[in-house]
């Protein structure tokens, strides 16, 4: 790669970084963007106030893909930065109001879907073992890039989960775009992992900034329209890379959504306590914030390793996925299974004799 592309890296990093250390200095001085530590929603863990727009910094450092607008090769970047803008300020004003209903966050998410899929036409229509019309394959791709953007958010709330998740998988996609020689992507790529880690940095382990719901829709839409394009620009890589690279956060959304309306006849757009990273918290990590995103992120990196190994291994990557969601979904009985049985000693326990 360019040594000058990667000063724009560079840049990227700084700027992200820059801006999330602004905010933080801003939002304690004025008391503004702060995150209600006693609103007593489900994924409320923090004891004190937190800005909340960590968002704006990534933001702000995605715009470094947009580098050279008048070159042809790198408008990729440019137009997934235009695509980007409705679902960032979905999230964003969701931020700074919190007045926003999830089903018009869910239409605003739905501008960037079809702006994706006219501008910079990822459509997803080749899964490798079949494929479908062109028409059935817009649908697939914006039920896709809207369960991702959720899928994101789904996974936040514990300090570097969601980032460190994000992190990890565009790493992969880097690594998979240079193993292929797809210089631009793989610089898309870089861009968005050095912005992430201008939040990182902030956030991880000691949580002085959060991601936000700006931060959470744009990574969530990123992720699905990168790994898209990816697919589709390089014939080599299994459209099936793409799903275990993204694994977690897709089968947390497939299985939450599915869990909330079928088993606790929940509404799937609203939050609960019952994910699994909630569960690896409150069994697994003794209720330590940090620690639990430390025992995620290492299984999230042994995936996605064997996502770059066998990137172009239609069968083996489909096993590898099936292998991810046996196990997520074994543990998630087991363990909500437990809580419930501890919930019925305790209730039990407190019976008068």
């Amino acid at each position: 790669m360019e040594f000058s592309l990667l000063i724009y890296v560079l840049m990227a990093f700084c700027v992200s970084a820059i801006t999330h250390y602004l905010v933080i200095d801003l939002s304690h001085k004025r008391g503004i963007f702060i995150d209600d530590h006693n609103s007593g929603l489900p994924q409320k863990l923090h004891n004190v106030p937190t800005p909340r727009i960590g968002g704006l910094g990534i933001f702000f450092g995605i715009l470094f893909m947009a580098k050279d607008l008048m070159q042809k090769d790198l408008q990729l970047g440019l137009f997934i930065i235009l695509c980007l803008i409705p679902a960032f300020m979905a999230g964003f004003l969701e931020d700074l109001l919190a007045k926003i209903s999830p089903l018009r966050r869910l239409l605003i998410m739905s501008i960037s879907g079809g702006m994706a899929i006219y501008m910079i036409e990822a459509v997803v229509t080749n899964f490798a073992i079949f494929s479908v019309p062109y028409w059935v394959g817009i649908l697939i791709t914006m039920v896709a890039i809207i369960g991702l953007i959720n899928g994101a958010n789904m996974i936040d709330g514990f300090n570097g989960l969601s980032s460190g998740v994000s992190f990890l998988i565009f790493t992969t996609f880097f690594i998979t775009s240079l193993i292929v020689g797809d210089k631009e992507m793989a610089y898309i790529n870089l861009v968005c992992m050095a912005s992430i880690l201008g939040f990182i940095v902030f956030n991880f382990p000691g949580g002085k900034i959060f991601l936000g719901d700006g931060g959470a829709y744009s990574l969530g839409f990123l992720l699905a329209v990168i790994s898209i394009k990816m697919v589709e620009r390089n014939h080599d890589i299994s459209p099936w890379f793409a799903l275990v690279s993204l694994i977690y956060p897709v089968w947390e959304v497939i299985f939450s959504f599915t869990r909330r309306t079928l088993v606790h006849r929940l509404s799937p757009l609203y939050p609960d306590s019952k994910h699994v990273h909630q569960l690896i918290y409150r069994n697994l990590a003794r209720e330590n914030n940090p620690r639990t995103t430390l025992i995620i992120l290492p299984i999230v990196l042994l995936f996605n390793m064997l996502a770059i190994y066998f990137y172009n291994n239609t069968i083996i990557l489909i096993l590898i996925s099936i292998l991810f969601m046996t196990i997520y979904t074994i543990f998630y009985f087991v363990y909500s299974r437990r809580e419930m049985s501890q919930v019925k000693i305790e209730e039990y326990a407190k019976k008068p004799n």
